[in-house]
């Protein structure tokens, strides 16, 4: 038989109080934050899934933010777009007009040429606007220098014919082909922009050079870039090889031979052809597309190369130009196939930023779902049942006072209490 004494009476009593008392608090701390962990050794396991699922819940509001911002960039698009379709047709209107002989005399000629021009000035405006941020929409990834801020540059003349005066007979991308992309999902990366040297094409570059290539080998490893694309030339390749790797590489552009044995790069769909040796690769420029004398992006074709195709700018030029000298049979004909040509581009491209906003749309209310679920998720791992935790309390409070009411029946008196 184990023998009791009053100090091992009062220890575990006391003992008991302070660990009610210390339930209480923890119980009193889960009722005032509402979670029922407080520091990692509370429950490990449960601290460990807390921060995944709030590192998670980090990354979707980070989503949710960039997808916003996509919505925002394509909408810039979008209605830039739409503003230049519609000038279009208001040019293709002035085309029929004049294909018909609805400007029978030099005044109206001259009216529909300073109406084009003024068209014109206000297609360059909305080409050269920024969006919320600073940026050209369509200036590839370039935000624009102090020396050149537009990505789109007009040239001016002063023109006689139709008393035009000063006006504008072409215009130069000064841009880049760079993509402006968000993250909008786990790897899922969007271009929000459109780079100009592909939304303002009318039609299929090809680019001619004059060099006669047969005895051409290169002479040591080196990249070439087309449309941004890395192609490998190891040392000794010909213009046979380079073109089978030109065509390999999966580009909107393809390779061929001319009668002389040079070279030849056409566009599959409408856009400039963007050249570039890397690095100190002087590959594009012995094969005379390149200047040497400018060998960097933008607008360094070498003069010798001779350039089909044009860009929106040029055709509505030219559209310009042959209402003025009365030319009907151009205008009718290969100037309206040219504007419809150009529309037809940029109702592609209205048509493939309408898909990428309608993406948008969905990953945005994937995102919120999923937000959603997982804070869900979250309160049920650290949140508590309130009812539940009060009568837990509750419960706990009546047992220490119980433990009170015992203990102070239970503690015998003491030598002191007798002298009193």
């Amino acid at each position: 038989m184990n023998r009791i004494t009053n100090s091992m009476i009062n220890n575990t009593m006391i003992y008991n109080l302070q660990r009610h008392q210390t339930g209480m608090d923890t119980i009193q701390d889960q009722l005032a934050t509402g979670r029922t962990v407080r520091v990692p050794r509370d429950n490990p396991i449960a601290s460990t899934n807390q921060m995944l699922y709030r590192t998670r819940l980090s990354e979707i509001d980070q989503y949710i933010a960039n997808i916003g911002e996509a919505q925002s960039r394509l909408n810039e698009v979008d209605t830039s777009l739409q503003s230049v379709v519609n000038i279009m047709h208001r040019i293709r209107v002035l085309a029929v007009q004049g294909a018909h002989g609805t400007y029978t005399n030099f005044e109206l000629k001259e009216a529909a040429a300073t109406e084009i021009n003024q068209l014109l000035e206000e297609i360059i405006n909305i080409v050269n606007a920024r969006g919320s941020t600073g940026r050209a929409i369509f200036g590839g990834y370039k935000t624009g220098t102090e020396d050149q801020p537009n990505p789109f540059v007009p040239i001016y003349m002063t023109l006689t014919a139709g008393r035009q005066g000063d006006a504008m007979i072409g215009v130069e991308y000064r841009g880049d082909i760079g993509g402006q992309t968000r993250e909008v999902g786990i790897g899922n990366f969007m271009d929000v922009n459109l780079p100009g040297n592909i939304a303002f094409w009318a039609t299929d570059q090809i680019l001619t050079s004059n060099f006669d290539a047969s005895d051409y080998a290169a002479t040591t490893n080196q990249v070439i870039k087309i449309d941004g694309k890395e192609i490998l030339i190891s040392a000794g390749d010909n213009i046979d090889l380079i073109i089978d790797k030109v065509n390999n590489a999966g580009l909107s552009v393809i390779a061929s031979k001319g009668g002389l044995n040079n070279l030849i790069l056409s566009s599959t769909t409408p856009h400039q052809i963007w050249l570039e040796d890397k690095g100190s690769g002087t590959v594009l420029q012995d094969l005379g597309l390149i200047n040497k004398s400018f060998p960097h992006p933008p607008n360094n074709i070498d003069t010798t190369v001779t350039i089909g195709g044009m860009s929106l700018f040029e055709m509505i030029i030219q559209v310009r130009d042959d209402l003025v000298r009365g030319d009907q049979e151009l205008v009718g004909g290969r100037d309206l196939g040219l504007i419809d040509m150009g529309m037809d581009n940029l109702l592609k491209h209205l048509a493939h930023i309408g898909a990428k906003q309608n993406r948008m749309e969905q990953a945005a209310k994937k995102s919120e779902y999923e937000k959603g679920n997982l804070t869900e998720i979250l309160a049920k791992n650290e949140g508590i049942d309130y009812a539940e935790t009060i009568m837990n309390y509750k419960w706990l409070e009546s047992v220490h006072q119980y433990a009170l009411s015992v203990g102070a029946r239970t503690i015998r008196q003491t030598l002191m209490d007798f002298l009193r």
